[in-house]
């Protein structure tokens, strides 16, 4: 028995698609927040110490927390464990040194989005 596709069915069809498939990547890129984070170093007595400065990582966003997930690098190797931490909008949070014991550390980000305060909360539990 023939198949009759009608321009409605098509419709449906393409809508159905839509919802399924391109619109999960839309919300998740409406949530990406990694062009609000930025990394930065400042001059600090222990940290030069060792012949680095202190790296800090800073929500850049008005409003909106942050919910940031980083690596860390020790001789351009990756450590175990990673960093999992909300940011509170406008806010740094100190790493560590760029160079401990003659080696360079560095933290690359993996992960950010934004996340409300209900989520913080129950995610990590109270933060301040």
């Amino acid at each position: 028995m023939p198949v009759n596709i009608t321009s409605a069915g098509v419709f449906v069809f393409t809508i159905g698609l839509f919802f399924s498939v391109i619109a999960p990547a839309v919300t998740a890129d409406l949530n990406d927040a990694s062009h609000f984070v930025e990394f930065y170093q400042v001059g600090d007595e222990d940290c030069e110490d060792k012949g680095g400065a202190r790296v800090f990582v800073k929500n850049l966003h008005k409003t909106q927390i942050i919910d940031l997930q980083l690596d860390r690098y020790f001789y351009d190797v990756r450590q175990a464990g990673r960093s999992m931490f909300p940011l509170k909008p406008e806010s740094s949070q100190a790493l560590g040194c760029s160079r401990v014991f003659d080696a360079e550390q560095r933290w690359e980000l993996i992960s950010a989005m934004f996340i409300t305060e209900s989520a913080v909360k129950e995610r990590y539990g109270d933060y301040e």
